[in-house]
């Protein structure tokens, strides 16, 4: 930022709600040697909240069927336990 819009590290770290202008300068020393990549585009902290939300709702489905599935072969159980008590009882 300091570089491309001609802005000062003070004004750049303000702008950015950093506390330190030097931090802008080491961003842009490391850039400038090739440390660090410039982002395109979405941080990557965005774009990993969106898969964790569709990650959870992913879980949270699958979570329902389980619970689904539970509680099918419970009343399947006892349907079956009731089925040969009356199988064993005298009429």
């Amino acid at each position: 930022m300091a570089t491309k819009h001609h802005a000062s590290y003070p004004v750049t770290a303000t702008h950015f709600r950093l506390k330190q202008p030097m931090m802008v300068w080491d961003w842009e020393r490391r850039l400038i040697e090739g440390h660090l990549k410039p982002s395109k585009g979405r941080s990557l902290k965005m774009t990993d909240k969106s898969k964790q939300s569709k990650t959870l709702k992913q879980l949270q489905g699958e979570n329902e069927l389980l619970r689904i599935r539970v509680a099918y072969l419970e009343k399947l159980e006892a349907l079956a336990q009731k089925k040969s008590q009356t199988k064993k009882k005298p009429s």
